[in-house]
């Protein structure tokens, strides 16, 4: 079982990071209702750059964010290329669900 435990963490902090929804991006267009107030996401611009803020507000062109060192971020809604918003409890589920996949079925 101590094996396992070394795997597991890797798997869970792996799956953590990679099961984001895109929110936003060139195939869904931002709308009125793309974002949800007081929620955190990853928002990409079009020179690149990354934001993980929350939302605070927004009105018709941009957006107003807060970053986790609480700094205020203004953003055009024109200039965001993708929005990814993570979901953590379907994160962990996933991972829960592969390793016990990988201990109980017998091979």
């Amino acid at each position: 079982m101590k094996n396992f435990f070394p795997i597991f963490v890797l798997l869970l902090m792996l799956t953590a990071t990679s099961c984001q929804t895109r929110v936003v991006s060139a195939q869904k267009p931002m709308q009125a209702n793309s974002l949800e107030l007081y929620q955190k996401y990853t928002i990409q611009t079009h020179d690149a750059k990354q934001y993980k803020v929350e939302v605070l507000r927004q009105d018709a062109e941009k957006i107003y964010a807060k970053t986790k060192l609480g700094e205020e971020v203004t953003l055009k809604k024109s200039d965001i290329r993708e929005v990814k918003k993570l979901n953590m409890l379907s994160s962990v589920f996933i991972a829960v669900a592969a390793v016990a996949a990988v201990i109980f079925v017998p091979i």
